[in-house]
């Protein structure tokens, strides 16, 4: 059986780098992404940094599975922001960041 493909979104830390690491260890192909570059490295790992809101870079990082690939067998949503504020006090422009992100994306 071939390697499973995987992509991860929000790879940089936390959840995300913790997944990561695991199905790297488990023999997976892992493909990450997240805003900003990644500070670790495992052989089976393969970092974007993009942003999932973002529909051009996120095409990209599909397209680049597809064609080194052909397919992608397991994708785990993981990337995530928050907003401490009550909802009363939030600006709409960090509503919309949140929405574009952990919806959206």
């Amino acid at each position: 059986m071939a390697q499973p493909i995987t992509l991860i979104t929000g790879t940089r830390k936390g959840i995300g780098r913790f997944l990561a690491e695991h199905y790297c260890d488990a023999g997976h192909v892992v493909y990450g992404c997240s805003r900003g570059e990644a500070d670790w490295d495992h052989q089976n790992y393969t970092h974007f940094a993009a942003d999932v809101s973002d529909e051009k870079q996120a095409k990209q990082v599909f397209s680049t599975i597809r064609r080194e690939h052909g397919r992608l067998d397991n994708l785990l949503n993981n990337a995530g922001i928050a907003s401490m504020n009550h909802s009363l006090l939030t600006p709409i422009s960090t509503v919309e960041k949140v929405l574009r992100t952990n919806v959206v994306g």
